[in-house]
């Protein structure tokens, strides 16, 4: 079996489970059947779709009814360290590419699915989202710069950690200021 996971949202991935008798796509199990060089056929909400899959590296780009998707091979061993890992973290560059737009700031209080900063890459717009409920510890890049793959686009601090809860005391102390 091999396992993959995307992202359809910000700070919302599924899973994929390839087997030799199908797909899973979180518990949903699809019949897909190989087209030709890279094309698959999908039984998708009851319709037959076509299905792209193209491999860049060590990444792989799906499409389909005119969206693509960037999908990722998920380590067995690596998905059940993460699964334990505390609240925060960093999102890095799927690909290269250029900030578009930025939703956040160092410092700032961010919630699990709020939008961080809009990057472009292959003329793809992605919304980078927080992963979890924190505080923005660092955003390296700023509008129209340009940045390579595996780049930290923005770390968010979980709340317990220290710049988090330095970030937490100085918006008390403008609250109580004001």
């Amino acid at each position: 079996m091999t396992l993959l996971s995307f992202s359809d949202k910000p700070a919302s991935r599924h899973q994929v489970h390839l087997r030799h008798d199908g797909v899973t796509v979180d518990d949903a199990r699809l019949a897909v059947r190989a087209g030709g060089a890279g094309e698959f056929i999908a039984m998708v909400d009851g319709r037959c779709e076509r299905l792209l899959a193209v491999t860049r590296g060590d990444a792989t780009y799906v499409q389909l009814r005119g969206r693509a998707w960037r999908v990722d091979r998920i380590d067995p061993g690596r998905a059940r360290a993460a699964s334990g890992a505390a609240a925060g973290g960093s999102s890095q560059a799927p690909m290269p590419g250029v900030v578009v737009s930025l939703h956040a700031s160092p410092g700032q209080a961010v919630h699990q699915g709020d939008a961080l900063l809009v990057i472009e890459s292959m003329k793809l717009q992605m919304t980078i989202g927080a992963a979890s409920d924190g505080v923005v510890a660092e955003m390296p890049f700023a509008v129209g710069q340009t940045f390579q793959r595996g780049a930290v686009l923005v770390r968010v601090a979980a709340s317990g950690e220290p710049v988090a809860r330095a970030a937490q005391a100085a918006e008390a102390t403008e609250g109580s200021a004001a």
